[in-house]
């Protein structure tokens, strides 16, 4: 697993948590840009899996700051957070942690520190 991607497991179930962490995005100051549900997605190819969506937010407060110190830091935005249903009532959340996925670029700590901060808030069960 690579470094930078943190994931926990809950007792909620896949439609519950969705339902929760794309409100909490919102609540949370963020532009929800795009989800993606992964599993309609590879199905059409005959492919089956469990429910997994993938939400990509992000603020555009940063982007300004992103561009100034470090333009390059786009490729690794928009932010995600990934849902998986595990089955029994159980679903998986991951995401790249900013601060450990961004710190190759020149982006100043605190922001990225920020962003860690509020995702933590999002994910927050």
């Amino acid at each position: 697993m690579k470094a930078t991607v943190i994931h926990k497991t809950l007792d909620y179930c896949f439609t519950e948590t969705y339902t929760i962490i794309k409100e909490r995005i919102l609540q949370n100051g963020f532009l929800l840009l795009h989800e993606i549900n992964t599993q309609k997605i590879v199905s059409k190819q005959g492919i089956i899996i469990p429910e997994l969506i993938q939400l990509l937010f992000f603020e555009p407060k940063y982007i300004g700051q992103i561009m100034e110190k470090d333009p390059l830091a786009i490729n690794d935005i928009p932010l995600k957070i990934v849902i998986r249903d595990l089955g029994n009532e159980t679903t998986e959340l991951s995401f790249q942690d900013p601060v450990g996925n961004l710190r190759d670029y020149k982006l100043e700590g605190e922001m990225l520190n920020e962003l860690r901060k509020r995702i933590d808030e999002i994910l927050n069960f």
